[in-house]
């Protein structure tokens, strides 16, 4: 008799989606020696070989495809069971979110502590990271909900919110410069330290770009991927950064960091929440749109 547990399935299907072991590791906040054990446990216990390496690139052998589809059929059968014999209204279970980082530490951490408060039995997994990512990950069903910082979103397969506009804003130490300047342009951003956010923000890849049509290179381009370090090191007078004002809101209060009068291209982004339009919307996960309408919408 071949015994398979749904965990080493979904494990499975996480390495075939995210493309290797590590990432599927980091995902799903096993270690890798976790996602290699449940990997091997399946192929002995299947006594076959689901994965084949050619380089360094990962395939599925031909019983891993078969094995797939099979593993698809049998977690979507078991969440449909779980859902259809759960008839509590009360919100359990885990929610993944995705989110910039930006956005969690100083936007949301108020709404996500009431939330953990009100419903202390659901599981919340946040993930940092960028938009093309949550993307990926709500198409693959592999994430429930994720915030965008976006000019717009023009998906026809992800439902979105609207929540608010995001300033970005150019900030630099009180000593640098360039707060002398009345006006700046990208033209001022010749010789420049710029730092950026290590993630390929749309602001980010905007500025980028408006660099290269003008011809302006900068002296340095440092990419850190924690706002906090970033901040620090603009303090420190380092370099200057694009950063969304209720990032350094508090910094620019206190004086620590002045916001630079910029009057190249206006980076304004806006803060979305979306899930994929067939996803199946759990109490849990109806309970943490509800509470978002509520707190931000209405």
């Amino acid at each position: 008799m071949i015994y398979l547990e749904i965990r080493q399935l979904r494990t499975f299907m996480s390495i075939v989606k995210l493309g290797n072991f590590s990432q599927a590791a980091q995902f799903l906040a096993y270690t890798q020696s976790t996602v290699t054990t449940h990997i091997q446990l399946l192929e002995k216990e299947l006594n076959t070989v689901l994965f084949e390496r050619f380089g360094h690139q990962l395939m599925l052998t031909t019983d891993g495809e078969r094995l797939y589809d099979y593993a698809e059929k049998i977690t979507k059968l078991a969440e449909d069971a779980k859902n259809e014999l759960d008839n509590s209204e009360v919100p359990r279970g885990p929610i993944i979110i995705g989110m910039p980082e930006s956005l969690c530490v100083y936007s949301l951490t108020d709404l996500l502590k009431e939330y953990t408060s009100l419903y202390p039995n659901v599981e919340l997994k946040i993930k940092f990271g960028i938009g093309s990512d949550f993307r990926n990950l709500l198409r693959k069903n592999m994430m429930d909900l994720a915030f965008f910082l976006d000019p717009k979103m023009k998906e026809i397969d992800l439902v979105n919110k609207f929540l608010w506009s995001e300033s970005i804003v150019m900030v630099a130490s009180p000593s640098h410069t360039l707060t002398k300047s009345i006006e700046l342009g990208v033209q001022d951003l010749q010789e420049q330290k710029l730092i950026f956010i290590d993630s390929g923000t749309s602001y980010q890849t905007m500025l980028k770009d408006e660099l290269a049509k003008a011809n302006v290179r900068p002296k340095t381009i440092l990419e850190i991927c924690q706002i906090q370090t970033i901040k620090q090191f603009v303090i420190s007078n380092l370099g200057i950064s694009f950063l969304p004002l209720s990032a350094v809101k508090e910094e620019v209060e206190a004086g620590t960091l002045i916001v630079l009068p910029w009057r190249g291209t206006e980076f304004q982004v806006n803060a979305y929440l979306a899930y994929h339009k067939d996803k199946w919307l759990s109490h849990a996960i109806q309970a943490f749109i509800k509470l978002i309408h509520d707190r931000l919408l209405a």
